[in-house]
């Protein structure tokens, strides 16, 4: 499969380029930090796939994902950003993208989801709103996730309830398990999003 990556972020984007140049059924034939130059590295690579960071140095990424699945409508887009906003999902799905995906992601998740790419479906995050309002938090997760909420990291949470560390890290485990949700950020913001906890 071959692959045009935009990524704002210079270590990301090299990071990925190396990693994926392991990877026998995917090739990056290009890449660039600028989302303007997006439709002009198409025309020039005829990928079968371009990675779509929506904050570039040069370009909203959803406005140049808009106009290369008008000028290249075979051509897949998969969106990628670090800002967890449920707007953005809208907006890309609005826009025309294949995928999309937060940053938090795996490398193994990453090149899943490049894969799936090829398939006759669209594939987007579940809305937050759209999870059980009350995912059945105990009292101490719900101080757990207000601890978190503040950065504290697993041993101050640990230090500050009297727990072991390993006990921390199971609960937030059990509250990805309730949610469906991978990471601490997602847990904060469902949280805020539930009334569970009030903003800092």
């Amino acid at each position: 499969m071959r692959v045009v990556l935009i990524e704002d972020q210079v270590l990301l984007r090299s990071t990925l380029v190396k990693a994926l140049e392991q990877v026998s059924d995917i090739k990056i034939v290009a890449h660039s930090e600028k989302a303007s130059e997006a439709a002009e590295l198409c025309q020039k690579h005829r990928p079968d796939l371009v990675v779509m960071d929506i904050f570039t140095a040069e370009g909203n990424g959803l406005d140049y994902t808009a106009v290369i699945k008008k000028t290249f409508p075979d051509i897949k887009v998969f969106v990628m950003t670090e800002v967890e906003n449920e707007q953005l999902v809208q907006a890309a799905e609005k826009a025309g993208a294949d995928l999309f995906a937060w940053k938090n992601l795996s490398l193994d998740e990453f090149t899943d989801l490049i894969r799936y790419s090829t398939k006759p479906y669209r594939v987007f995050p579940k809305p937050l709103n759209h999870l059980q309002h009350k995912a059945g938090f105990s009292e101490i997760e719900i101080q757990i996730i207000s601890l978190l909420s503040q950065g504290k990291s697993t041993r101050e949470i640990a230090a500050e309830k009297f727990l072991e560390y390993g006990t921390v890290r199971v609960y937030i485990s059990r509250m990805y398990s309730k949610t469906g949700l991978r990471s601490r950020a997602q847990l904060v913001a469902y949280a805020l999003r539930c009334g569970l906890i009030e903003s800092v």
